[in-house]
Parts: C-alpha cells; sequence; structure tokens
C-alpha cells in the first residue's frame, strides 16, 4: 500500500516528472531523500528539503493531515489513505430521484473497518446527530460523490454540507479512471470481483427509489432491504480503495 512518505511533491522544487525521475534512480522514500539526496539536488535544494523532510514527519508523528492537506493537489489526496485511515469515512446516500425537489431517504456511514452506521429520514436522520458522528473523521470517501452525494446534501442540508465540504475527498469514481476502471460502481465491482449478497445483487439506484416508495405505503421489509443495499454500496468502496491506491502505486511510481 502507498504510504505518504513515498511522496516526493510535497517537497520544494519536486514536481511530478521530478519525482518520478528520482525514483527511476533508487529513491523511494523520504529516508532516501536524506540519506542520498544530495547526489541529486544542489546544496541549497538538499539543505531546504532534508528541513521539509524533517518538518513533515514530525507532522505525521502528529497526525496532523492539514499539514499534508495545504501542500498537495486535489488529484494527490489518495496518498494521505494509509497513514490517516482511521480518520477515514467511507460514505454513500439513496434519494427520491434526481430532480431538485428530491430527498435525502438514507446516509450510510462506515469507518475503515467496516463499521457501518445508517440514518434513515423520518426515524433517526437528524443533521446535529450525524455532523457529531463525523467530527472524529477527517478524510471523505465516495463514489462519484463529488459530483452527487455532496452537492446532494450541501443543496439541503448546509451545515452538513459545508462540513463535508472541508474534509479531504477521495473520490474512488474519478481516482478509478486513472487506472483504467470504466463504468459505475456495480460495473467496477464485478471487474474487481466483489460479489454482492443474495437479494442485493442486481438492484440499482433506480431499485432504490422504488423501494423507499414501497416503505412508505407501509412495507417494512422494502426498508430493511433498501439499508442492506445501501450498506453493500458504503462497505465495498473500502475494498475498491484499497485497490486503486495499491494500482495508483503500481501505475504511477
Amino acid at each position: 500500500m502507498f504510504v505518504l512518505e513515498e511522496t516526493f511533491t510535497i517537497f520544494s522544487g519536486i514536481s511530478d516528472k521530478r519525482e518520478k525521475w528520482l525514483k527511476m534512480n533508487g529513491l523511494s522514500n523520504w529516508d532516501d531523500l536524506l540519506m542520498r539526496g544530495k547526489n541529486f539536488f544542489n546544496i541549497h535544494e538538499y539543505k531546504k528539503i532534508k528541513k521539509e523532510i524533517r518538518t513533515a514527519k514530525k507532522h505525521i508523528q502528529r497526525k496532523d493531515i492539514k499539514y499534508f492537506f495545504k501542500r498537495m493537489d486535489s488529484k494527490d489526496h489518495w496518498h494521505l489513505y494509509e497513514n490517516f485511515k482511521e480518520e477515514a469515512c467511507f460514505l454513500d446516500i439513496e434519494t427520491t430521484g434526481l430532480g431538485n425537489d428530491s430527498e435525502l431517504t438514507i446516509l450510510g456511514i462506515s469507518d475503515f473497518r467496516g463499521r457501518y452506521r445508517v440514518f434513515v429520514k423520518n426515524i433517526n436522520f437528524d443533521e446535529k446527530a450525524i455532523l457529531k458522528f463525523l467530527k472524529n473523521f477527517k478524510i471523505l470517501i465516495t463514489f462519484y460523490g463529488s459530483r452527487f452525494d455532496v452537492p446532494f446534501i450541501r443543496n439541503r442540508y448546509s451545515k452538513l454540507g459545508r462540513f463535508l465540504d472541508k474534509m479531504v475527498h477521495i473520490d474512488l469514481c474519478f481516482l478509478g479512471h486513472r487506472v483504467g476502471f470504466k463504468g459505475g460502481l456495480k460495473a467496477i465491482e464485478k471487474q474487481i470481483g466483489i460479489k454482492r449478497e443474495e437479494g442485493i445483487e442486481g438492484l440499482t439506484g433506480f431499485d432504490a427509489v422504488k423501494l423507499w416508495g414501497e416503505y412508505k405505503k407501509g412495507n417494512k421489509k422494502a426498508l430493511i432491504t433498501l439499508i442492506k443495499y445501501n450498506r453493500e454500496d458504503v462497505i465495498n468502496l473500502i475494498t475498491l480503495a484499497e485497490i486503486e491506491i495499491k494500482l495508483m502505486k503500481d501505475f504511477y511510481s
């Protein structure tokens, strides 16, 4: 798994191209830069980079994700996952549709260990409670969430939306594009061998809308199925994140 200590572009004067050149010459992590960097930089560059590496190591020990977040392009946020995955949450929502008048029905969240929690409209969905639950997380991981889930939430729950906007966001949809995955979450699951449990496999977002409608008519089993569907969406993001980050390391390191 890729760790933060293997990225060099947070340091002065090191571009993506230069990082790749350094790694081709056998420098794979910060310790390599400290020990052998003087052979690849002028004296002034090397002194500055050594200082920055020592500072960065202190911030890793302090679990200070903001320090690295400020020094990274958004496309590189995946670099943070392995070091800070205990502060990462995986999120997916279900709605009554895609229009402006559509409602959020289910919000599912899990940590990287697969501990799932669900918030259901008219049962336990409370913006303050969700914010309290999220306060210990600093990384948000979704699939197409930057285009759908987060904007949908923001337009209906402003405080929650602002909170999510401040998190480090890794969107596995677009990260997946960079390693060759195409299609939606269900299609990619099939490509990487993830199987859904019986009764859930084959369901789509359209089915999720129908299930909520059936629940509103009094079918409680429909809500149970909808929650199981959402749980699969959320939990499978954990496996997908691990695979995509490994592929990013293999492709780009």
